[in-house]
Formats: C-alpha cells, structure tokens, sequence
C-alpha cells in the first residue's frame, strides 16, 4: 500500500467518523432535557421530516436540520477536519523524517569512507617513509637512472662512493652513472638492460676505486634500479689472507688473559692458552669449531637477548660475577664484543674473561681490616660500647635530629659507687669484669635506637629520645635498680655496686652539646652528695621549678 492510499483512507475514516460524531451528538440533544432543543427536534419532525421518524433518511435530514440552527454542532466537524489535517501532515512529516535519516546515513557513509581513506593515507605515507629510511640506510649503493643515463635517485651509500672519486660533489641529481662507478663495462650491460628489460647480476673491478662490486640491474619501465655491494674481501689474495689468520691466532694464543674468538654461531675459531683454566676445562681438550654453549652451557646466560645487543654493536658483559667452575667459587670480569668482516656484517664476537677470585678477596680483607680499626677508633676496647669520640657524634645528631623535629632529649651522666672497693680489693681484673657486667645491663635498660657509650674509669652516658621528663624519671630508676643487683664475678659476689645519675634535659637545660654535658655532670655531683644511688636533674630546671 502506497502513501497516498494510506492518506486516502485515513480521510475517509475521518469523514466517516466525524458523520457518525455528529449524529450521535444530535440524538444525545434529542433526548437531553435541553427546552430549545427538543422544541427544535419537535419542529423537524411535524414539518420537515422525509420518510418518516425511523428511517435513514429522516436521521440524516434531522441531522442536517440541527447543524443549521444548532452552532455547537459544528465544533464536531471541525475537530474531525483539524485531525484529518494533522493526520495527513504527520504522514509528510515521517516522510521528511525518513528521507532526512537517509540523508544522515548518506554522509556517515560518506564521512566513514573519507576517514578510511585518510587512514589508509596515512599508513602509505608511513611505509614510504620507513621504505625511504631502509633505502638510505643500506649499506649497498642503491642508483635510479634514466633513459638518458642520468642520475635520477641515490642513497647515501651511493653518494659517498662517488665522493670517493670526487670529495666536493653534493648532489648526484642528472649527473651521469660514470661520476660513481666509471667502468665501460658496465656502461654497457646498462644499455643492454633498458633495451631487453631483463635483470642482470654479475661483478665487475672498479679499478677507479680499487674494489670489486657486485652488481644487480632491474629494469623500472623508462628507469633502471642499480645496486651496488662490495665484494672486495672476497677477491684478497689468498696468501695474505692465510698470513692474517695466522697472526691472529697467534696474537689470540699468546694474550695473556683468557679470550676466545667466535664465529656469529658460537663456535670457537681461536683461544689463548689461558681460557681452558679460567673455564675449568681440562688443558687437552680441543675447542675449534665446538659451540660453545655446548661447551660452557650457563655462561653467559640469556644468550639470545645478548645477541640482541650485540647485533646493535653493544658492548655487553659484567663485573665480578660469581660463578662456580669445574666445583671452584670463582669472581670473574668478562666481556663479549661484536667483530665485523670487511662487508661490514656481523663476523661474530670477541669474549675476554678475567679471574677477579683472588683481588676481589684481597679487597674484602683489606675492608675487613679497616672495619675492625674503625671499630677500635670508636668502640671502647673494654666494654665494646661507643667511646668518648663516637658518643659526641651520636650527641651532635640527636640534638639536630631534636632540632628539626621539636623534639626532646635525655643525657644521663653515671659514676658508679662502690666500684673502687671492688677494684681495690679484688684486683684489677674483677674490675674489669664488672665494668663489663655493668655495660651489658646498661644496654638492657634502654632501647637499641638510644646509646649508652663509656667515657672512661667508671664513668658511663647514655642519650635518650624522650617526650617528657617523666620517661628520663623511669629510665633513671630502672637503671639504678638493674645496677643494684649482685654481680657475679667469676665465683666472687659484689653487692654493694649502686651508681649516681645526673640528668640534663634538651631543650630545657640548653640547646648545645657542651652544655648539656656539664649539667648533667654537675647534676650527677649533686646525686653523690645526696647519698649516692639516686638520681638528679640539672639544677637549673630545679630552679625553675621552684
């Protein structure tokens, strides 16, 4: 079905059921207790009426009556002409809307093809580039010519062969093929190419050049492709070439470190004599043309991602690697670089190896040893703690480390009592042996980030990191408790070994190390007054408190 069937239809439903509105409309006033309006249906029916009360053409005479003396009638007809219009303009309407989403559809294609087309654009404008780069990079000398034997196309291989022969050229554009390679021969097979339009292969000597070069010629329509290799290292005398081999080897044999050269297959093609023992290979056993992965399979490992940085001319290798040969721990420095023949392709590689085992052991001795007289420059040589010098480091840096943080610190300054009875009855050794039981429970009473250091006799300090002077008060009486216990001497029982503290507080007591120190030293003179084994404050926070 057609639009304007559909349009027909939909107008004569309108008019027939605008007709059917109307006369139901007009039965409805007939019957409605309406006084005009039954006077008027009253009057139709006595003078008007044709056919009779219940007839079809009475109703519609009845009807046509009332539209004429009965206004409201007419809004019916009106409303179905309105919706008949709507009706037919909504079918344009979907119409315009169809063929306005074909147009859409239309440039969407059009746009998707064009987008396609730039795409593809792009993509043959990146090969040609990539095929211009490859084309420039290539070792081969790469000519285009013309019909005319003029110079159309070069690369950079091609312009510095005729730089060659020529050092101020600078552009190769219509100059003759005779400016790179002046050979008659070659003249020659040119013009035979552009006239049969068949490839041609073969090597010529450039005597110009001193060099022999392999050449291809592909026909290109009105054009002709020229490549160009040298293949000179392929036409050396043979003798020279036996002389270079044997002096190599000979050079390789006699190194004095272990080196082997490869082949780009791994395979040996000269050793020194030393190879055999820094691999821990038995001395007779012969290596030419063996791989050596077979030979030494886990050194190097990750040869192919070697490979890789060899074939872009890398130096690859590691210092002091350990490694286990032939069941020995072993250090070694050992390096592989990439060799190249004449053509300038990858020949195969060059592997030197150093046995490091025994300077890498020298060095750690010598580290070793300057540990221990670092150790002994800062360490009491009696107790092991931190001496005099180290405790005023550690004293410098947690005043900074205060400093920057607003933070508080504790220095405790102890001399222990009783200790000259200890000493002078019981000798010298059990002194010694107490100063170090004393040290030990010292250590116990702090944590390992706080320092106790002796500074001599039996004088001990210790640098604490507090957040109020109530963690210095708890320290100081642990410490005078731990002190207080018996100390067993090798089977002889000291007692009476107590020790005073004096305490000076950062930033309270003063904010430099010298400072400090002298307060809590006073502060100490002040517990020992007051009758010994207690502790004591600055007296300058005593003041302030009082």
């Amino acid at each position: 079905m057609n639009n304007l069937t559909r349009r027909l239809l939909m107008v004569l439903l309108g008019i027939l059921f605008t007709a059917v509105a109307v006369a139901g409309l007009a039965e409805m006033f007939q019957l409605l207790p309406l006084p005009n309006v039954g006077e008027l249906a009253e009057i139709y029916w006595t003078e008007y009426a044709y056919g009779g009360q219940g007839t079809l053409e009475g109703h519609m005479g009845y009807v046509m009556f009332m539209l004429t003396r009965v206004w409201i009638l007419w809004v019916i007809p009106l409303f179905g002409i309105l919706g008949m219009w709507l009706a037919w303009q909504s079918r344009n309407d979907e119409e315009l809307t169809a063929y306005l989403e074909r147009i859409h559809m239309v440039e969407q294609a059009l746009r998707e093809a064009r987008e396609r087309a730039d795409d593809y654009g792009g993509r043959w404008e990146v090969l040609n580039r990539k095929l211009d780069e490859l084309f420039e990079a290539t070792p081969e000398a790469w000519l285009v010519v013309d019909n005319a034997k003029g110079i159309r196309r070069w690369n950079r291989a091609a312009m510095e062969l005729a730089q060659r022969t020529d050092s101020l050229i600078d552009t190769l554009e219509g100059r003759p093929l005779s400016s790179v390679v002046n050979a008659g021969e070659l003249m020659g097979k040119l013009a035979e190419v552009m006239l049969d339009g068949r490839v041609w292969k073969g090597e010529f000597h450039a005597v110009s050049l001193q060099q022999w070069l392999l050449v291809w010629m592909f026909p290109l329509g009105t054009e002709v492709a020229i490549v160009l290799r040298d293949v000179t290292h392929q036409h050396r005398d043979h003798g020279f070439l036996q002389s270079s081999e044997a002096l190599v080897r000979q050079l390789v044999e006699d190194s004095v470190r272990p080196v082997a050269v490869l082949d780009a297959g791994w395979r040996y093609l000269y050793v020194s004599r030393k190879w055999h023992e820094v691999m821990g290979l038995p001395a007779g056993l012969p290596l030419l043309r063996k791989d050596h992965r077979d030979v030494v399979p886990d050194f190097p490992g990750d040869v192919q991602v070697l490979e890789n940085q060899l074939a872009h001319g890398q130096l690859v290798g590691r210092e002091e690697e350990p490694r286990v040969m032939n069941g020995r721990e072993v250090v070694l420095n050992w390096h592989i670089r990439p060799w190249h023949d004449a053509g300038g392709r990858l020949g195969g590689y060059i592997f030197t190896v150093m046995d490091m085992t025994d300077a890498v052991r020298l060095r750690q001795q010598v580290a070793q040893a300057e540990e221990r007289e670092n150790a002994l420059a800062y360490s009491d040589a009696l107790t092991g703690l931190p001496n005099r010098q180290l405790f005023n480091d550690r004293l410098n840096m947690a005043l900074a480390q205060a400093y920057r943080q607003l933070g508080k610190v504790a220095l405790f300054f102890l001399d222990l009592d009783g200790f000259k009875q200890v000493n002078d009855q019981m000798g010298h050794d059990y002194g010694d042996m107490l100063l170090k039981q004393v040290a030990q429970r010292l250590q116990t009473c702090v944590r390992q980030t706080d320092t106790v250091a002796r500074l001599g006799g039996d004088e001990f300090t210790i640098i604490l990191a507090i957040r109020d002077r109530r963690d210095a008060e708890q320290v100081a009486e642990k410490i005078l408790k731990t002190i207080r216990e018996p100390y067993d001497l090798s089977g002889k029982i000291a007692s009476k070994v107590g020790t005073s503290i004096g305490i000076a507080l950062y930033p309270q007591d003063g904010a430099q190390a010298a400072d400090l120190m002298k307060k809590a030293d006073n502060a100490m003179y002040s517990a020992k007054q007051s009758g010994k084994n207690t502790f004591r404050f600055s007296t300058v926070e005593i003041k302030v408190q009082a």
